[in-house]
């Protein structure tokens, strides 16, 4: 306070010129600034969009260009496994003359070195179930695979299906394998393996024009590295991918080390394998760079111009002034012959001709004016009375959490900080939909309140499936139920609550169960739960009344979003506790409650016209 009065005063006294040039100054400053911000964010924002959305197209780029060559090796065997000649020659139990230019070995091997690409195969080879092999590389042996009779295995289980097995630990490779069947009976005649390269993958990447230090990790249907360089980052997305990649794509900002990454990733429909981009944000920062010399260079630009018009503009507001101050000066000097410029048509020349018209008439009263009285005037100002809203007492318990922390009453301020959220929550229009997650969290905070001020008189246990926690629920649904089990039985019984909370999927849907060991309700009471209150209900009891409105206001809201079907039921016996249970469908996406929503209101709006037209 003492130093804004003594800014105040040093303004006071400044020059008016100065005045002027500071107030003009800071003016464009600030629009200067404002401007320069705003457009900063918009532009900026739309380059870092649409350096996203380039990353997203690269990686689905490459992705399909995974499929198609995946394809080319699929097709090419399964021409091979239902070739005619081969069929015969598996079906064939009898020895065979190799040597002979038309004998069976003769045309398989043939027919496999058409279908063999030394760029992407490392070699191919078939073992039938009549004992006979098959060979096909640049190589003069076939490989000694540890593994193979698991790979075998492995394509039996397929039943004819292609299967593509990441062997890069065994043998450096994609090992690629069909069981041969045969296309009358169906029965197994072999299988067929071929190594595919991990270079032929690599050639893919080196085609498409990624960011000079971005990188991309291919990860199998099993989030096993396929292609990708080892490292804490790649470690890290490879432990978390079956949380991180829940989507066909997407994209999510991760952080490791203090090192933000931009991760773009696209799911194949046809092998199940996942696209990765990694994108470092200086990567991306970079193409904003342009934006910032730019934005920078306009802020400079426009102090100096605002220096220089400040200037100016000062300059022509206070030579006026100035020449008024100069004519006062002779006039306190005793000469009343000075006169100011009257050819002015603004508030100066205005001035000016009040002026000389005072002194014409203080020449004329000269000798019956002795002195003139300075009047004082008062000055009147309005105290603004504030007023006490629920923002200000989040503020002032902020405070008082403060104050409290400050003489290490640590019980005190997890008590303010609950209150605090629970407010926080009861004033904010944000959101409407909560996840379960999230909504149990302030059931937490309201539970901590209750279990201060009735210390061991309840126990909180919660039971939630994990495959629930996202989804979504409106604001408030489950405090008010828990706020009943409160009011209705740690309240009421002489002896110690257990309260229960669990949550789990019953098919389609979601059910969330709040029990209490307490006194109960009985039969009548419980109907009038979830029935409309009355007006005069509660008179004597407001806690009564305002947990029936909460359960009754939830048990509604519940019905419109979702329909008849869910909402609240209560099962409760004198004596034996009472428990109440929430039934909303299984939906993760707050769009889908919406829809659902919409349609529910769209359909009670047409059965309504209809019971009219009836």
């Amino acid at each position: 306070m003492k130093f804004l009065l003594i800014i105040n005063k040093k303004f006071k006294n400044m020059k008016i010129f100065l005045k002027l040039f500071l107030s003009c100054f800071f003016a464009t400053v600030l629009i200067s600034l404002i401007s320069g911000t705003i457009t900063y964010s918009i532009a900026s924002d739309i380059i870092l969009n649409k350096a996203v959305m380039q990353t997203e197209e690269t990686v689905k780029q490459v992705s399909e260009n995974y499929d198609s060559f995946m394809e080319l090796i699929y097709n090419k065997i399964e021409y091979l496994a239902f070739n005619p000649t081969l069929q015969e020659e598996l079906l064939n139990s009898s020895p065979d003359e190799e040597n002979g230019y038309y004998s069976g070995t003769r045309k398989i091997k043939r027919l496999m070195v058409q279908m063999f690409n030394s760029i992407y195969m490392k070699d191919m080879e078939i073992y039938g179930n009549n004992g006979k092999e098959y060979f096909c590389s640049v190589e003069y042996q076939a490989p000694n695979l540890p593994n193979i009779e698991g790979l075998k295995q492995t394509a039996r289980k397929n039943m004819g299906a292609i299967v593509c097995v990441n062997d890069i630990d065994s043998s450096g490779c994609l090992q690629v394998l069909k069981e041969i069947k045969d296309i009358l009976s169906m029965e197994s005649l072999g299988i067929f393996r071929s190594s595919i390269r991990l270079s032929a993958l690599k050639r893919i990447q080196q085609n498409v024009d990624f960011a000079s230090s971005g990188e991309i990790l291919l990860l199998d249907a099993d989030n096993r590295v396929i292609l990708g360089k080892d490292s804490e980052l790649t470690d890290a997305l490879t432990r978390q991918a079956g949380k991180l990649f829940r989507n066909w794509d997407d994209s999510f900002r991760y952080e490791i080390n203090g090192n933000p990454y931009q991760i773009v990733y696209y799911v194949s429909e046809y092998t199940g394998w996942k696209t990765i981009g990694i994108l470092p944000d200086r990567e991306i920062t970079k193409a904003v760079l342009p934006l910032n010399y730019g934005v920078a260079g306009s802020v400079i630009t426009g102090l100096m111009f605002s220096i220089l018009l400040s200037a100016i503009m000062s300059y022509f507001f206070t030579r006026p002034i100035n020449n008024t101050v100069g004519a006062l000066k002779k006039f306190s000097k005793g000469d009343f012959s000075v006169r100011l410029e009257n050819e002015r048509l603004d508030e100066f020349g205005e001035m000016n001709q009040v002026f000389n018209s005072t002194i014409q008439k203080i020449e004329t009263l000269l000798d019956e004016v002795s002195h003139y009285r300075v009047l004082n005037k008062e000055m009147e100002f309005k105290t603004l009375q504030a007023q006490i809203n629920p923002h200000f007492l989040n503020n002032a318990l902020d405070t008082i959490n403060w104050l409290a922390h400050k003489e290490g009453r640590e019980e005190i301020c997890d008590m303010i900080s609950a209150v605090s959220n629970l407010l926080r929550i009861s004033i904010s229009n944000n959101e409407a939909l909560f996840t379960v997650e999230k909504e149990l969290r302030y059931v937490k905070d309201y539970l901590y309140i209750q279990k201060t001020r009735y210390h061991d008189r309840f126990e909180s246990i919660f039971d939630i499936d994990p495959s629930i926690e996202q989804q979504m629920i409106p604001k408030l649904t489950i405090q008010p139920l828990v706020e009943n089990a409160i009011v209705h039985s740690v309240e009421i019984s002489r002896e110690k609550t257990v309260l229960k909370i669990e949550g789990y999927r019953e098919e389609k849907d979601v059910i969330i169960k709040i029990e209490d060991t307490g006194v109960g309700m009985y039969r009548k009471t419980l109907q009038t739960l979830l029935s409309p209150p009355a007006s005069d209900e509660g008179q004597n009891s407001v806690s009564t009344s305002h947990t029936r409105l909460g359960i009754y206001a939830v048990h509604q809201r519940l019905k419109y979003l979702y329909g008849e079907d869910y909402g609240l039921t209560i099962d409760s016996e004198p004596g034996e506790g009472t428990c109440i249970t929430i039934r909303i469908p299984f939906q993760e996406n707050m769009e889908d409650v919406y829809a659902r929503a919409e349609t529910l209101a769209d359909r009670r709006s047409d059965n309504g016209t209809q019971s009219t037209d009836t």
